[in-house]
């Protein structure tokens, strides 16, 4: 669902990390502030959350000025 997201934006490139490691998951885990569910949504250098945070900035209408970075 957040990559359907991306993609009516515009965003068509974007980075996926394969979390099925779990030295991976601990570095995602500490990366995003403690929070373990999958995906994990980073906008250039800000952690904006997961999929439903990402559908929330949409709402609130501030997703597009974030992608603009």
């Amino acid at each position: 669902m957040a990559k359907e997201l991306l993609r009516k934006k515009g965003i068509t490139a974007f980075e996926e990390i394969d979390a099925s490691q779990q030295d991976v998951r601990a570095q995602m885990r500490e990366k995003a502030g403690g929070r373990h569910t999958v995906p994990q949504i980073w906008i250039g250098d800000q952690h904006v959350g997961g999929c439903d945070d990402l559908y929330a900035l949409d709402r609130d209408g501030k997703l597009d000025g974030l992608l603009a970075v």
